[in-house]
């Protein structure tokens, strides 16, 4: 394929598309063929950025009405969210005192025992 095949409605239709595979069937060509000329025209990126930024905008909106789930959504794009299995703050540093306790009581005996040898 040359880069007269494609015209800029083409690119702006696999941009905005939401299936590539009938966007091929309706170019009459192939889904790799398609796919090979959308990477080798940067037209993938265009296309994630284009779905990325419609997801986002739908997520203000929802966020703006109030509903938590798209807010949480958006905190975690934001990093601040807590992410999904991570146990709560309170717990892990419980589990490190724990740890920083066990290697201070390991410290002691390798020190009582040392001293044991030089007896």
């Amino acid at each position: 394929m040359n880069s007269q095949e494609l015209s800029e409605e083409t690119k702006q239709a696999y941009i905005t598309a939401s299936s590539h595979n009938k966007l091929a069937e309706e170019l009459g060509i192939s889904l790799m063929s398609l796919d090979r000329y959308a990477r080798d025209n940067l037209w993938d990126l265009e296309h994630k950025l284009y779905w990325q930024d419609l997801a986002l905008t739908k997520l203000k909106e929802g966020a703006s009405k109030g509903n938590t789930t798209a807010i949480k959504e958006l905190l975690k794009l934001m990093g601040i969210g807590r992410p999904v299995g991570r146990p709560p703050k309170a717990k892990v540093e419980e589990y490190l005192a724990v740890e920083a306790n066990l290697e201070k009581g390991f410290k002691e005996d390798l020190d009582r025992l040392s001293k044991e040898d030089r007896l």
